[in-house]
């Protein structure tokens, strides 16, 4: 009982509010994202497997290179799952901002792995290199531009939103005297 009243009469109430910003809804963003991982996912398969099946340095490197974009994006749709379910946890007083900051970070040092991967594939294939069925090889690199673009131009779409995002009443104004910065 002494808990609750401690709660109750706790004077930084009216200086607590939360942080959400409409983390805690799914966006389309997400479903875009999700979407275009998908979609990466499949091309990196077919990406490799030709490049290893026609010989193509090009190919084997682009199809790294979705794999890094598939995990990258796999994470940011990891980080607006976390973020939604974290958004009303006290825990996070400042919000949760930070885990999609963080998800970017490590996308960041994934794809920097993916691109030394590629620079050892390169310099090994400049010491032994393998005849490139170019033909084939074109069909599936043409592919891969494409869909590049689709998923560019899935991203890049938002939708029309109106308003801040803010979604809820401070409780207080902003012109108040206190020892803290907003």
């Amino acid at each position: 009982m002494a808990s609750n009243r401690q709660q109750q009469d706790d004077p930084l109430d009216e200086w607590r509010h939360e942080h959400v910003f409409e983390q805690d809804i799914k966006r389309a963003g997400e479903t875009r994202t999700l979407l275009v991982v998908g979609i990466t996912a499949v091309m990196m398969v077919a990406e490799i497997i030709a490049g290893v099946a026609f010989g193509s340095m090009a190919l084997l490197a682009d199809g790294l290179h979705m794999a890094s974009h598939t995990a990258a994006l796999g994470m940011a749709v990891l980080a607006y799952i976390i973020s939604r379910r974290l958004a009303h946890d006290g825990r996070f007083v400042f919000g949760v901002g930070k885990i999609n900051s963080l998800a970017g970070f490590s996308s960041a040092v994934l794809l920097l792995g993916f691109a030394l991967l590629m620079v050892t594939e390169s310099v090994d294939r400049l010491i032994n290199p393998l005849a490139i069925d170019f033909d084939h090889a074109l069909i599936v690199a043409t592919l891969g531009l494409v869909v590049n673009g689709a998923c560019a131009w899935i991203l890049m779409s938002t939708p029309h939103e109106h308003g801040h995002g803010h979604g809820h009443g401070h409780g207080h104004g902003h012109e108040h005297e206190h020892e803290h910065e907003h």
